[in-house]
């Protein structure tokens, strides 16, 4: 194989490595900044020239040069999206690690591969932080204590339907309305039953584990860092999430003041 074939071959993999990092950060809920850092910085380290991207959330593009001359691109298309911080730490960790020379193409290739096969937080820590965050909240509403513990059982039953309706495929708009509408009926069914007294505590306690809000930061700090498109997308895509909750609620009040009389 000519001198020419090598660096081709061997930017390619630098390419393939750098997206596959960046890929990851994007998928695991990432600011684009940092995923276009994230591939700009390991391409450079194994090699490639004049390395570029330009990423939104829900895809990217990548480039970069050979010593030859030539020119390498690569598209990715982004199709699931869930928080994930340790993969966003650790993606972080090994581009530093790229940088100072401390990991080769097969070190990195193997540490990406351990990263990407990262699933969610083992149990019961998904149940505790729901019940801890709905309850918490439900308090700094103005709930009592009572209130508080209804909130959280809502919380976790909450965070088991939203993780059913994700391994389905159910869009996150869909799953945000049904989470919603649970809330409002659980609190409502809760304070008619006289176990709990402060539904609207409970309401938004509850809800409060759907708010979307690290999208809504991801947001703002795109926009500030000059990313307007990714910034306005993930706007929206925030905007959308609220107002699927806000239609849940909507929906499960209403149909509590029909069944009611009217005189809810």
């Amino acid at each position: 194989m000519s001198a020419p074939e090598n660096t081709s071959r061997s930017v390619d993999d630098a390419l393939r490595l750098s997206t596959e990092a960046a890929r990851i950060v994007l998928e695991a809920g990432g600011e684009t900044y940092r995923a276009e850092d994230v591939m700009t910085a390991i391409a450079s380290a194994l090699g490639g020239l004049d390395a570029d991207s330009f990423a939104t959330p829900t895809g990217f593009m990548a480039s970069c040069d050979d010593s030859a001359g030539g020119s390498h691109a690569v598209v990715k298309r982004i199709r699931k999206r869930q928080l994930n911080l340790e993969k966003i730490a650790r993606i972080n960790a090994l581009a530093r690690d790229t940088v100072s020379g401390r990991l080769d193409q097969d070190g990195i290739e193997r540490e990406l591969c351990g990263i990407d096969a990262l699933g969610s937080y083992p149990e019961p820590l998904p149940t505790i932080g729901a019940a801890f965050v709905t309850g918490f909240f439900c308090l700094l509403f103005g709930g009592a204590w009572n209130d508080a513990l209804i909130a959280a059982v809502i919380g976790v039953v909450i965070g088991r339907i939203t993780a059913w309706l994700g391994s389905m495929k159910l869009s996150e708009f869909f799953s945000n309305m049904v989470g919603g509408g649970f809330a409002a009926g659980a609190a409502l069914s809760a304070a008619y039953l006289g176990i709990a007294g402060n539904e609207d505590a409970m309401i938004i306690g509850s809800i409060m584990l759907l708010v979307p809000g690290v999208m809504i930061v991801n947001a703002i700090r795109d926009i500030i860092a000059g990313d307007l498109v990714a910034g306005i997308a993930r706007g929206a895509d925030a905007f959308i999430s609220a107002a699927g909750i806000s239609i849940g609620v909507g929906l499960a009040l209403q149909l509590a003041r029909l069944l009611s009389g009217g005189t809810a």
